[in-house]
């Protein structure tokens, strides 16, 4: 019975530990993965000017590995690309079970000029929208 009970704290704690979330800097020793991605949208939020919102559900390859994102602005084409990817730290051990998430990133707008243009996630067209709205 003690040993039952040990082995779900331990479990507990190392769940714990290996919570996934955004991180702003990259430790120099991670090592950047993949990312399972199941479904993206686009929402157009009616306001003016309009403000973009890039909705995106998917799967992290564990629960030790942190999702990233960087956007581009728009290119010549009125293209906008998000690259979204995932790091761990490769000390760490951890659970070999892909784990869930559900984000919403927001698109900065500030600046663009009047026109068409297009979002990418990870070289897939998402959605197209007008600019200002």
């Amino acid at each position: 019975m003690k040993t039952r009970i040990f082995l779900l704290v331990l479990l507990a704690v190392v769940l714990n530990a290996c919570g996934a979330s955004p991180a702003t800097e990259l430790p120099p020793d991670n090592a950047q993965g993949p990312i399972y991605i199941d479904s993206a949208d686009l929402l157009i939020l009616e306001s003016f000017p309009i403000q973009l919102s890039l909705v995106v559900q998917g799967n992290l390859p564990t629960p030790c590995h942190l999702w990233h994102y960087e956007i581009t602005p728009a290119n010549a084409q009125g293209q906008i690309h998000v690259s979204l990817y995932t790091t761990v730290d490769p000390a760490v051990t951890c659970m070999q079970v892909l784990h869930p998430f559900d984000e919403t990133i927001s698109i900065p707008l500030t600046g663009l000029p009047d026109g068409e243009y297009s979002v990418w996630l990870n070289g897939e067209q998402i959605g197209e929208f007008s600019y200002p709205g």
